[in-house]
């Protein structure tokens, strides 16, 4: 793999003054420690992957950072050997069936707040994968493996990611829907939070960010199998080009540096029982929109048809129960 160009590369001193200086601008917690053991433990995979920062507009909210790995390793042990994460966590055997998928291939990164150290574990499929796949393996208990014929019912077969939140004992599932995705579908699928439909101009502003295949994630509880939220994601917006976001959001987008060929800003739109709010996340380093695009992501302003999941579609439709 060529080098990055030195202005781009992960410099960890370089890190630690922006992630400092970043926290600081939008009133977010930092534990410089913490920081310092997953610096040292992932050495290689911020050095060679793609790293981002992330947070939401709630106030007081973690700076988050993470990598995208160009690397394929096993992540979760290193964690634990590290002491950033309990080796007799539940989970566990959920990311190790996930992690055995497809001979192995799933790709492994990780995820971490600027004040609680490691967060969530991002397992990358390879990509369009059946949902029957992902959701019926018998790590997952029966309330979990239930929900896969209410996404089957709404045209949602096909994953690509999943995270598991450590802390939370949930997932969350990423799935490429048909689109375009219309008023209908948005809310039959926002339907599943159990939260308050937003308002309509909020619909709108979604729908017109949303490439034509969409994606789209859902928060599953790890035990009970129940939907905690649901999120619509807009990738590499330009500064020019974003929607209304609230104060927090756009402070974060001005302060927090990206050293990256090409300025990556993420939009999602999050709804739940507990509230909505806008998640954001920012390239650091590592070309993140080099790594999304290997991993067929669309981004803003782009036609967003993914052929491949179409040609699915008209094979399985009479199963999905949706004709779209």
């Amino acid at each position: 793999m060529p080098a990055l160009p030195i202005d781009q590369e992960f410099d960890c001193e370089r890190f630690r003054a922006d992630v400092r200086a970043t926290a600081a601008a939008i009133g977010a917690p930092i534990a410089h420690r913490l920081i310092d053991t997953v610096l040292e433990t992932f050495r290689d995979n911020f050095a060679q992957s793609a790293t981002l920062w992330k947070t939401t507009s709630q106030p007081g909210d973690q700076l988050s950072y993470r990598f995208f790995s160009r690397l394929k390793m096993d992540t979760v042990s290193r964690a634990i050997d590290a002491g950033l994460l309990d080796a007799a966590h539940p989970t566990l055997p959920i990311v190790d069936a996930w992690s055995g998928l497809y001979g192995g291939a799933p790709v492994q990164s990780g995820d971490f707040d600027a004040g609680r150290g490691m967060v969530k574990t991002w397992l990358y499929f390879g990509g369009l994968r059946p949902a029957e796949d992902i959701l019926s393996v018998p790590a997952l208990p029966a309330p979990v493996q239930a929900r896969l014929k209410d996404f089957l019912a709404l045209g949602l077969a096909h994953i690509r990611f999943a995270a598991v939140d450590w802390r939370h004992h949930s997932a969350n599932v990423y799935f490429r829907g048909q689109g375009p995705l219309d008023t209908v579908q948005f809310a039959r699928i926002h339907a599943l939070s159990g939260s308050t439909p937003p308002a309509a101009d909020v619909v709108e502003e979604v729908l017109a960010y949303m490439p034509e295949d969409y994606c789209v994630a859902i928060t599953l509880d790890l035990h009970s199998g129940d939907i905690e939220r649901v999120c619509f994601y807009a990738l590499k917006v330009p500064k020019d080009a974003l929607p209304r976001i609230p104060a927090r959001i756009a402070r974060f987008l001005e302060v927090a540096p990206s050293h990256d060929p090409e300025e990556c800003n993420v939009i999602g739109w999050s709804f739940g029982r507990s509230g909505d709010y806008v998640k954001a996340e920012r390239s650091y380093t590592g070309n993140m929109a080099e790594i999304l695009s290997g991993w067929n992501c669309f981004f803003h302003g782009e036609e967003g048809r993914d052929h491949d999941l179409r040609a699915l579609h008209q094979d399985t439709g009479s199963t999905t129960g949706v004709a779209r």
